[in-house]
Order: C-alpha cells, then structure tokens, then sequence
C-alpha cells in the first residue's frame, strides 16, 4: 500500500474495499475483535488508503453485537471509529433481501430507507454504496431525494443476467 500510495501521490484517493465476512461461512469474521480489527486496518490506512469501503451483507447489522448490542456500529462505524478513516458502508440498501439471494435467482423487495437515515445522522460512517437497489430501479437516487419512497422498485434477479 505505501509503494501504491508513493507511486499516485498524496492527492490520489486510495479506496481499498474490505469484508470481514466471506460467502461459504457467513459466521466467519476475520477480525472478531476491534483489537483484531485495528491490528487489520490501522496499518493499510497508515500506509496511505484514504477509505475504506466496508462490505457486509447488510447494512444494519452490528459487527460486534456482543459488545454494542444489536443497534452497534456496523463495520464501516467501527473502521472509522478504530482507524479514524472516511468509510463507506453498503449492504442491502432499499432492499429487504440480501446479494446472496441474488446469486440464488431471488430477487428482493423495496425496502425503507430509515435505518439508513439514522445511522447516517449519527455519523457512523461516511458515505454509503448503493448497488442492485440502482439496478432494480434506475430513478431510485431521484426518488429517494424526492420522498416518493412509494413508487421505489424492488429488484429482480434477472437484471444480473442482462448486464453485459
């Protein structure tokens, strides 16, 4: 990371994407402490990565809910917490279904924002993602800053299929 960081500069963001959870075993963490996690991060963002993009099924959910209970940080919250890095969350935004479901030909339901809204007002993390919601529905960014909530599409996983 230090030689990717010399060789852009200091005025080239570096995002690197990272996920504590892997598709085979979604129980697995590979840090499943923050002290764990610091040890992980703290030294790429030393190194010069401006943010890091934390992947997990679902945005919602606590990464350490033995520590914070079931409304904690999520993975994002508690990269930025340990290394002081911008983060951006993502995971099953809008959508009541996970990508998982999506690789397995479900397809899933428009889903309230709210939880979203609120973790965002607490500044748990920076920026979010937002992926198959945009695929299901091309005007969801509009809707959403309109408040028509109402007309959001959910999404189909036949849509994976047309991308080329």
């Amino acid at each position: 990371m230090a030689a990717i960081r010399k060789a852009v500069g200091p005025d080239f963001p570096i995002i690197m994407r990272v996920s504590q959870w892997k598709q085979q075993d979604l129980t697995v963490r590979l840090a499943p402490t923050p002290k764990e996690m610091t040890d992980w991060l703290l030294p790429l963002v030393e190194a010069g990565v401006d943010v890091l993009h934390c992947s997990q099924r679902r945005f919602w959910e606590p990464e350490f809910p033995e520590l914070d209970g079931e409304n904690g940080l999520n993975c994002a919250g508690w990269a930025k917490k340990l290394t002081g890095a911008t983060t951006i969350s993502v995971g099953s935004v809008g959508l009541d279904g996970d990508v998982l479901n999506a690789f397995a030909g479900k397809g899933s339901k428009a889903a309230s924002v709210q939880r979203l809204v609120e973790r965002m007002e607490r500044d748990e993390f920076d920026l979010i993602a937002v992926g198959r919601a945009l695929l299901g529905d091309p005007h969801w960014v509009s809707k959403i800053q309109s408040g028509d909530h109402k007309n959001l599409k959910g999404f189909d996983a036949a849509a994976l299929s047309a991308l080329v």
